[in-house]
């Protein structure tokens, strides 16, 4: 009996240059196939990003049940397609997706020839019976259709089941974390710490008009579901004893729905004395105003490093598109209160180019964020991403409504990147030119080289060197919007094509 399976994670873009860390949902998929004795190999590719190929042929056997990607929109596709072939073209096994893309469109996946099954949602018990049906010595399609978010083909038609409708939670004392081939190789720029991802939550409450989640959950019984700070805390210990984690990373989509949640945990962690930094990925503006100076305090001495919060814009009218349910007035009450706080750092997301913004909306944005950095030094600016209209959300109407033209085929989703080059159909001149000097000049305009560059390396040297000299004219541009010259933007979209293969 065939019994094992290869999960790859593919290249990511520039993005897995920025912060590359253990691909933790294929830890989750793999926890339950390890469980029922499968035999599961972990093949990242982004750590040889140009030695992938033979390493692949090397695992694939006679033995090999299926190839498992997970797949996100944008360039990882490029990869995962390149795997999915050079799989198909060394015998018949099974190729399986799964993943955020499809999730959204499992259809046009199947459609290709070199791809046999999507899962779509939550895959980890879906893995387990497709790993089940396809190790048995006759295969019965009609176990198929039992298979929660499973694509298939059968007779000549594409199926897709109906996904799991609630979280799949896998106790850390399950997660095959001797899997990951080598831990050392994992990184985030200019960072010296040993980086774990975990979650502490799972799910969202909000209803935010560009994002996924609000389709995804919409018929989950509980849209945001806590853990148990003892079970995290825990898993904490566990990671620092074990595998010589220093920070860890909470991947929560919103660990601060309920400050109590994350209160419980840092009181869990000053209980045991255990030093760790912490940094949070989901957090929004009305939760950081619920929190007073005295829990900030506590969130800063139990370790935490950073707070991701999405504001997403400076512009009321697209704070209201957005559905954020704040006021511009309360951006700069969060940043107050955060500036107050010297240990924490505050790394704020954006949205730009989305359908109706206007370029006056776009400098209200570039106003605010230039009197945030003022106002707070510790506050870094993450570089505004390019809107992208994602199926299911109340924006992606919006777009279709604008002249919008969905990616007719799974290939032209490679180029739907945050960071690309594509330009959307209700762009006027004056914004695009807007958008690419934006791209181009938020890497400079605060103290990201100061505040995260703590590596002593060659590289970081350079970029130290790169911030000095150029930070002057990006500053000079952002602030006062000059698009013109803007010779800085093909060195940049080199750099960018670099990682889309």
């Amino acid at each position: 009996m065939k019994n094992k399976i290869i999960l790859v994670q593919p290249t990511m873009g520039i993005s897995g240059e920025l912060a590359c860390h253990i691909p933790l949902s294929l830890l989750y998929v793999a926890s339950g196939l390890t469980k029922n004795k499968f035999k599961v190999i972990i093949m990242d590719n982004r750590l040889y990003p140009d030695s992938w190929r033979q390493k692949l042929l090397d695992y694939l056997d006679n033995n090999t049940l299926f190839v498992g990607i997970t797949v996100m929109s944008g360039s990882p596709i490029a990869n995962a397609i390149e795997v999915s072939k050079l799989v198909k073209n060394t015998g018949p096994i099974p190729v399986v997706w799964g993943g955020a893309h499809p999730t959204v469109r499992p259809e046009q996946i199947l459609i290709k020839n070199f791809v046999d099954f999507t899962i779509s949602g939550s895959g980890v018990n879906s893995s387990i019976k497709l790993a089940e049906s396809l190790s048995k010595s006759i295969i019965n399609p009609e176990e198929f259709k039992d298979i929660a978010g499973l694509g298939y083909k059968h007779n000549g038609e594409i199926i897709c089941n109906k996904i799991y409708k609630g979280f799949e939670h896998v106790p850390y004392t399950d997660m095959p974390y001797y899997l990951i081939e080598d831990f050392s190789k994992y990184r985030q720029i200019g960072s010296t710490e040993r980086i774990f991802p975990i979650y502490s939550a799972y799910g969202c409450p909000y209803n935010c008009a560009f994002c996924v989640s609000p389709s995804l959950y919409r018929d989950f019984k509980y849209k945001w579901v806590p853990l148990p700070a003892k079970e995290i805390v825990d898993h904490i210990e566990y990671l620092k004893k074990n595998y010589g984690a220093t920070e860890i990373y909470f991947y929560d989509d919103d660990s601060f729905v309920n400050l109590d949640h994350i209160h419980s945990i840092i009181k869990e962690v000053r209980n045991r004395t255990l030093k760790i930094k912490m940094s949070f990925r989901g957090a929004r503006v009305n939760e950081v105003l619920k929190m007073d100076k005295e829990y900030l305090h506590e969130l800063a001495e139990a370790g935490t490093h950073i707070l991701h919060i999405g504001i997403e814009s400076g512009s009321q009218r697209i704070l209201d598109l957005f559905n954020k349910g704040i006021k511009v007035e309360d951006i700069f009450q969060m940043n107050r209160r955060l500036s107050e706080n010297k240990k924490i750092i505050s790394g704020y997301n954006w949205i730009i180019g989305t359908p109706t913004e206007t370029l006056q909306n776009i400098k209200e944005t570039t106003n605010v964020i230039i009197k945030l950095i003022d106002h707070n030094p510790r506050c870094i600016i993450f570089p505004p991403n390019k809107f992208r209209p994602l199926p299911g959300t109340d924006l992606f109407i919006l777009a279709i409504q604008h002249g919008y033209k969905e990616p007719a085929t799974l290939e032209e989703w490679i180029y739907e990147e945050l960071e690309g080059d594509k330009s959307q159909v209700w762009y006027t001149s004056e914004i695009e030119k807007m958008i690419k000097m934006l791209q181009v000049t938020s890497y400079f305009i605060d103290n990201k080289q100061v505040l995260l560059l703590k590596k002593h390396s060659f590289k970081n040297m350079l970029i130290k060197l790169l911030f000095m000299l150029y930070r002057p004219v990006a500053r000079f541009r952002f602030k006062y919007g000059i698009t013109g010259a803007l010779i800085e933007y093909p060195i940049f979209q080199f750099f960018v094509s670099r990682y889309r293969k």
